[in-house]
């Protein structure tokens, strides 16, 4: 009798702990790439869509909506925006109930230069190799990227990546890796993501004051500087209502130098008016934010 009673309670107990291991599991955002423009015609729309879920997929932070799933909404919102099916979302484009924050994006510039390459030519001079020409070239991917939030369609995340990536080669041509390029922005895309919802924090300040960040390898790099702030009140637009920046304070400058694949640990670079505390937000430092807190010291 003991043992079926036990075995009762075990039931009980696995389903308890079922329930919330899958409550914490759809816990989760659910993001969407609903589309990658291509205004190059350079036939990279469905790679970097690609790419870009698998990055966002990979910060463990959101679900990813299926594929077949998202084409069929696509559908829908297009009838939608012709009157042909309504939402339960009043005042949006029918079709994606269910989904948290919506990607879209272009590829707006695809520019390719080769020149030649005076350093290497030099050096192949100095060796007495004449017929070794040496080439450079560059690739420059240029992206819009937008995120928005779908149950009140404020803009998370907005920016325009340049991505570059340059190469050079002796008696050959030089080689550009597209598919690296294109990883490269899908992870810039999946950081602007994850950290538009949830923010660099300052997770601990260790005893030689050292500042620990709650982001690691993807998100933050060492020798990068960046500025630590206190979030104001937010600005919204007067007719909108929607978002537009919030009045934050910077309060000082710290220094990454080391990074690990969780969390980064960085140095101050400039004078802070008071203890650090946990908590504060954290983005990375702009040309005005070095030259402006720099000088403190």
């Amino acid at each position: 009798m003991k043992h079926g009673f036990s075995r009762v309670i075990a039931a009980l107990a696995a389903s308890v702990l079922g329930c919330g291991i899958a409550t914490a599991q759809t816990a989760k955002p659910v993001v969407a790439v609903v589309r990658i423009d291509d205004l190059t015609n350079s036939g990279q729309s469905a790679n970097l869509t690609a790419m870009i879920e698998s990055a966002v997929a990979s910060t463990g932070r959101f679900r990813l909506m299926e594929r077949e799933r998202m084409g069929k909404l696509v559908s829908e919102q297009t009838r939608a925006a012709g009157g042909m099916v309504t939402t339960n979302r009043p005042g949006k484009a029918g079709g994606f109930e269910g989904v948290d924050y919506l990607v879209y994006g272009s590829i707006t510039a695809l520019s390719s230069k080769s020149g030649a390459d005076a350093a290497g030519n030099l050096i192949h001079g100095l060796l007495g190799n004449k017929n070794a020409g040496c080439n450079e070239r560059s690739v420059t991917l240029g992206l819009d990227v937008k995120i928005t939030d779908a149950d009140t369609g404020e803009i998370r995340y907005v920016n325009r990546l340049d991505e570059t990536q340059n190469n050079s080669a002796c008696g050959g041509q030089a080689q550009i890796d597209a598919t690296a390029l294109l990883r490269s922005a899908a992870q810039k895309i999946a950081t602007g993501l994850v950290t538009s919802i949830w923010p660099i924090q300052v997770a601990a300040v260790m005893p030689d004051g050292a500042v620990v960040l709650n982001y690691g390898e993807g998100s933050v790099t060492a020798g990068q500087t960046m500025v630590l702030f206190a979030k104001g009140a937010e600005i919204r637009d007067p007719t909108t209502g929607e978002v537009l920046d919030s009045a934050s304070v910077p309060l000082g400058l710290i220094k990454v130098v080391s990074v690990t694949p969780r969390t980064a640990r960085a140095m101050p670079a400039s004078a802070f008016a008071a203890a650090i505390p946990v908590g504060t937000l954290v983005r990375v430092a702009s040309k005005d934010d070095v030259r402006t807190l720099g000088k403190r010291k």
